[in-house]
């Protein structure tokens, strides 16, 4: 599966770093990149993993290996399509996929069968090495336990997991999963899960510029960090910019973010996004919405919205 907006906790971009500092130079034609999340559940596995299995963590393997959201390609009826949810929520993610990195110390089948043992009611399904298991019971196979898996496609998952969450407030749950990792997360209380900060006002016009520590980085408190937004704005949508640094003196956007950085946000609406390791400093800007509901630059005559707007910095515990 093909992760094209997101990336795990500490995640990496890769390649196609920005080498200039942003503007304003934003094509006006820009179509709107609708902001989505994942259930926050599977954010704690993939940070969980990363923690338990160090080895195994990007650039060793693929960003695109530890995948949320599907391609254009992808069934829309996946759980790695976004979703609404009522009663829970609009535009939800809720399967998480994960190499399967036995050399790295990250063997996705035994993650898997620790997560089946437990029963977790965060649970759907989970896939790999060409079985399945489900928390409710389907042809002749009990809750609980495998079965063979065999895909119209083709993929039976020998090269990463899959895990499912129910489509509900429980997949929000961020207790630890019972498999590699969970003493790191159990930790977070004890280590009061860093210094998150927020509320922080976005500001009308220009740049809100923030510095924040380095993520999973610096030697004195490396932690995984992730950039929140959730504003009533009545019934408008809001259109951010939102470019990240490494403090290498070159900017990219975000992560989640279209091309250019863009992404338009419905009033209520939480959006999460995974920092990406190293990143110092965060640059956002208001943006205006069109008659065609893109996103652009504002005018005189089309201006961004002008309430009050914020965000906030989640830190995770510290990187073992």
């Amino acid at each position: 599966m093909a992760d094209r907006a997101s990336l795990p906790p500490g995640g990496s971009t890769g390649g196609g770093i920005a080498s200039a500092v942003p503007d304003e130079a934003v094509p006006n034609e820009q179509e709107v990149a609708m902001a989505w999340r994942a259930a926050r559940s599977l954010l704690v596995l993939h940070q969980q993993l990363q923690a338990g299995a160090p080895r195994a963590r990007p650039p060793a393997t693929g960003v695109d290996e530890w995948g949320l959201i599907g391609d254009a390609a992808h069934d829309p009826t996946s759980d790695h399509t976004p979703h609404d949810f009522p009663g829970w929520g609009r535009d939800i993610v809720t399967a998480a996929d994960f190499p399967n990195r036995p050399d790295l110390g990250l063997d996705a089948h035994r993650v898997l069968d620790d997560i089946r043992r437990s029963r977790d009611g965060r649970v759907k399904y989970g896939i790999s090495n060409g079985q399945m298991f489900s928390s409710y019971g389907v042809r002749g196979y009990d809750a609980w336990t495998w079965r063979p898996y065999s895909p119209k496609n083709g993929d039976k998952h020998f090269t990463h997991g899959h895990l499912s969450v129910v489509g509900d407030a429980r997949a929000d749950g961020t207790q630890p999963w019972q498999t590699i990792g969970a003493g790191v997360v159990a930790d977070e209380e004890e280590d009061e899960m860093g210094a998150s900060f927020g509320p922080i006002n976005i500001e009308l016009e220009g740049f809100t510029s923030l510095t924040i520590p380095p993520v999973n980085g610096g030697a004195a408190d490396p932690r995984p960090a992730w950039l929140n937004f959730c504003n009533d704005t009545g019934s408008q949508i809001y259109g951010l910019r939102i470019w990240y640094t490494r403090g290498d003196g070159s900017w990219s956007p975000l992560p989640f973010t279209d091309a250019n950085g863009l992404i338009a946000i419905r009033s209520g609406q939480r959006v999460t996004i995974g920092l990406p390791d190293g990143t110092g400093g965060l640059s956002i800007s208001r943006k205006a919405i069109d008659a065609d509901g893109r996103v652009v630059d504002p005018t005189d005559e089309l201006k961004a919205y002008g309430g009050h707007l914020t965000c906030a910095i989640e830190r995770g515990p510290v990187s073992r």
